[in-house]
């Protein structure tokens, strides 16, 4: 073994003289981190579905990649290993191996180890990519001269990213160009409009301590003289412009506090160390930015461009799942990027009063209250580490650090770390503001470690051997890694031409030939499979509306076992994620009234699917209404001349409407005013005969609590049943006057209005509806057929209670963008 990793190092230097070798890599390892901070801000990926995050996390790891081979390559060249010296590092790498065990113990390892939409940031795949350049600063930044540098790269592509972002919030978009996307005022190169205004609060005190704290010694750009000088100089006064301009068209309160935060640590920590400032006047800078931030925490923007607004779970909320997970899964937590599965099993049922209920949160309100629940308290005891580590020893050379050019650089580095750690606080890190803060305390590692530990190869055949067996390893992992990077980025590509082809309303095979090349290329994406499962489902219900034949049945038989088999697959992927089972259950259900045993078995999904997101009505709804059509399905034997058999008849019937009954009642205890749950209820009470008796107990609760909607609904759709339709049409008109964005309550009246011919009304009433249900297919079928009832004059009739309009519970859309109902 010796001999053939001799037989490398003499390769490389017959190659070319060693030094000349390490220079050049030396400058590859430069490249990679000027690559890095000049493009995560604006990066993105036009071509995939997840257009920022995954771009990014796949851009920083291929540049990590190539940054360490070529740092190795540089100590193999030279023959020397030098890494710098201190007790940050450590700290950095117990935090990373911490990270791994918490993954490791994730309730979906997928998630955790590689990520998924909307949770790259917290994959463990972008925490190694972090570390690895946290490492590559550390050993590369010598010295102000170059840290400047950098600082500077990165303030350039956050300006950048910024005038972007304000241009689209102005209603002009530069990135139009790369697809429809990108055609709105909220897309940005950083994520929602919140983020990119809490990102630039960065740069912008960057910019400020700049402007206080330029470098003395001329070490730096900034304290030359000339055109570069003066060009680095406009970068800074650009920023602060932009990033202002930003701050004050989102306008958001943290953004303010950020800003605060900022400055006064800028300002205030000089005055605590009785340095003075070159000339007051510099202080006019973030004095003034910290005069603006106090007045706009107490005002509003006199700009507004109509943003879209940004909605999380209270602190409360997410200190109440983060506690109840910690409780069930203490040490490790429930693994990094699985907060959304966390939210869906411990969100408070006063949710479901509130019009977010049916949006299932990925993260909490804030970084810190997201974390504890997904890497529990190992991985949080390791971060808070980190943080005092960093606390405590940039307090120690602020206090002791004599050079003047190094003290400044230190407390510019160190006011935008510490501003990105306060804005965790009340904010929650996308991958963009993960990066900074691991930008930003690496550059603290850099001028904070002292002297390094150094191998000379050339000494040693053994440190030699090492070397060459960690360089191969390193290129098999990389080469590896980019692999498999490329497989999951071509494999999003078909996954979003798959959904591409669906919304343009191309043959639904078109998208299934993608979605199983993307299951393919990526079989651990449950997604994928999910998605399948339904566009076969839709091939399938397709399929059945052909002539009836042999090789039709076929077909349709084939379409269902692949729909059914990829519901399965999914939730055998992910069994942790409450949309695969839920996905299963919609698939068996949509099967049940042709396969023997497939109610029964979506029933048993549906519970699999409540043990995930108990507090969910849509589930519970669900399972009353297949229990309403398997006591249908009993009620045709009471016709049987077998005695037995109508008497077991007549005791599964009473048990399933029972069952269902139960079923409802959970979803409305759950969900007060959840329409659909009433509405089955309804039938229900009138397969039992208890019309009349559900009547008399509803008018009796709703005299003791007039303003009970739920109550108030099922009672207008009992009336109507027991064909008292004045009555019902009283009670939905006063629901309609005391909640006007009550939408079924409008359906039903529009309903009542149709059938006695009051066509204006009935279509006034679903025009309402569609204001909030502006995409519901069934919404616009309906105002249609009211207003051809309208034109022709037709002749009103009594018609049964048309289904109610309903609302599900769903993860954030772009996971599940092909769906069945």
């Amino acid at each position: 073994m010796d001999i053939r990793f001799d037989t490398v190092n003499r390769t490389i230097d017959r190659m070319v003289e060693a030094p000349r070798v390490a220079l050049w890599l030396g400058r590859i390892v430069d490249a990679c981190l000027y690559i890095a901070v000049a493009l995560i801000p604006l990066f993105f990926l036009p071509f995939t579905l997840d257009v920022l995050e995954l771009g990014k996390q796949t851009l920083l790891a291929i540049v990590c990649g190539v940054g360490v081979i070529a740092w190795l390559g540089q100590a193999m060249a030279s023959r020397t290993v030098a890494i710098t010296r201190s007790w940050m590092h450590l700290v950095v790498a117990a935090f990373t191996v911490g990270y791994a065990l918490t993954a490791i113990f994730s309730q979906d390892r997928y998630m955790s180890f590689v990520g998924n939409f909307g949770q790259m940031q917290w994959a463990m795949a972008s925490i190694v990519s972090f570390a690895v350049f946290y490492f590559l600063v550390v050993n590369t930044v010598k010295g102000t001269t170059q840290l400047y540098h950098l600082l500077l790269a990165f303030l350039a592509s956050s300006t950048l990213a910024g005038f972007l972002g304000f241009l689209h919030m102005t209603g002009t978009f530069p990135l139009g160009l790369f697809g429809d996307f990108a055609k709105s005022n909220a897309f940005n190169t950083v994520g929602t409009i919140n983020s990119l205004g809490v990102f630039m609060t960065l740069p912008l005190v960057l910019a400020a301590s700049l402007t206080v704290l330029v470098c003395k010694d001329k070490a730096c750009v900034l304290g030359q003289e000339g055109k570069k000088s003066t060009a680095a100089k406009a970068l800074v006064w650009v920023a602060l412009v932009i990033s202002t301009l930003v701050a004050v068209a989102v306008d958001y309160w943290v953004v303010w506090a950020a800003i605060l935060f900022g400055t006064l640590l800028v300002v205030g920590i000089p005055m605590v160390r009785a340095r003075r400032v070159d000339r007051s006047m510099k202080l006019i800078v973030p004095g003034a930015l910290a005069v603006i931030a106090i007045c706009l925490l107490l005002f509003r923007t006199p700009l507004n461009l109509n943003l879209p607004s940004e909605v999380s779970p209270s602190s409360g909320a997410s200190w109440m799942i983060a506690r109840q997970t910690l409780q069930e899964m203490p040490l490790f937590g429930s693994g990094p990027g699985t907060w959304i599965f966390d939210y869906a099993k411990y969100r408070q049922v006063a949710v479901n009063m509130s019009q977010f209920w049916t949006i299932r949160f990925e993260r909490g309100i804030s970084t810190f209250l997201t974390l504890p629940a997904m890497i529990g308290l190992v991985g949080m005891a390791l971060w808070l580490i980190l943080l005092i580590s960093a606390v405590a020893k940039s307090a120690s050379h602020l206090v002791l650090e004599k050079n003047d050019d190094e003290w400044q650089a230190y407390l510019t580095v160190f006011a935008v770390w510490a501003t990105s750690v306060f804005i965790a606080l009340f904010y929650n890190y996308n991958f963009t503001h993960h990066f900074v803060f691991w930008f930003m305390l690496a550059l603290l590692g850099s001028l904070v470690a002292r002297g390094s530990f150094t191998w000379d190869v050339r000494k040693s055949a053994l440190s030699s051997s090492v070397l060459s067996i960690v360089f191969l390893l390193a290129c098999v992992a990389m080469i590896s890694g980019m692999w498999l990077a490329g497989q999951r980025l071509v494999a999003d590509a078909k996954y979003a031409s798959a959904v591409a082809s669906f919304r343009t309303g191309s043959p639904i095979q078109q998208s299934i030939d993608m979605l199983e090349e993307a299951s393919t290329l990526n079989r651990w994406n449950d997604g994928y499979y999910r998605n399948l499962s339904q566009a076969y489902l839709i091939r399938a219900s397709q399929e059945i509306q052909g002539p009836a034949d042999a090789e039709r049945s076929k077909k349709v038989n084939a379409s269902v076992s692949a729909a059914v088999e990829r519901a399965k697959k999914a939730t055998e992927v992910s069994p942790a994620n409450v949309d695969n089972f839920a996905n299963f259950a919609i698939v068996l259900q949509a099967i049940a009234s042709f396969t023997r045993g497939a109610d029964e078995r979506a029933i048993d999904m549906y519970m699999e699917a409540m043990k995930r997101e108990p507090n969910n009505p849509a589930f519970m709804t669900e399972v009353g209404k297949l229990n309403v059509l398997r006591s249908d399905a009993y009620r045709q034997l009471l016709q049987s001349q077998d005695e037995n058999v109508r008497k077991d008849a007549e005791t599964n019937v009473r048990a399933e409407l029972d069952k269902a009954a139960d079923a409802l009642n959970q979803a409305i205890v759950a969900k007060p005013d959840y329409a659909p749950a009433h509405y089955i209820l309804g039938l229900v009470y009138e397969r039992q005969g208890r019309v009349q008796d559900a009547i008399t107990k509803l008018e009796q609760v709703l005299s003791v609590d007039n303003k009970n909607v739920g109550v108030a609904f099922q009672l207008g759709i009992l009336y109507y049943r027991n064909n008292e339709k004045d009555k019902s049409q009283n009670v939905f008109e006063q629901l309609v006057a005391f909640d006007p964005n009550y939408a079924n309550a409008r359906w039903y009246l529009s309903a009542i209005y149709e059938e006695r011919g009051r066509y204006d009304d009935a279509i006034a009433q679903v025009e309402k509806v569609k204001e909030s249900n502006a995409d519901n297919a069934v919404v616009e079928e309906r105002l249609t057929y009211l207003k051809g009832l309208r034109d022709t004059n037709a002749r009103p009739g009594t018609k049964p209670l048309p289904e109610p309009v309903t609302e599900t519970v769903n993860s954030p859309s772009e996971q599940n963008p092909v769906r069945t109902q």
